[in-house]
């Protein structure tokens, strides 16, 4: 299921996020994000508290979006953000 902007939920949760409302603080803990590189496939885990610390808790996962690079080929274009809920007890 995919969001405007190329934010996706991984599956198979699908819970609709606003991407442009929802920050790295506002959004709950139990999701995880990811990053997929449009030219080379790479998928790599992005550790939210690194992106805090450097950026600002506030950033919203819109502007994330738009920062990605990948650091397999250095593509900055069209690369997709997920974001996967882990399980709750």
């Amino acid at each position: 299921m995919k969001h405007r902007r190329g934010i996706g939920l991984a599956p198979p949760d699908h819970h609709a996020v606003e991407i442009d409302k929802v920050t790295l603080r506002t959004l709950p803990q139990w999701f995880v994000i990811y990053a997929r590189c449009r030219a080379c496939r790479r998928q790599t885990l992005i550790e939210r508290r690194d992106v805090a610390r450097r950026c600002g808790q506030d950033l919203s996962l819109a502007e994330l979006a738009k920062r990605l690079k990948c650091q397999r080929c250095d593509n900055r274009s069209g690369n997709l953000l997920f974001l996967q809920m882990l399980p709750r007890d």
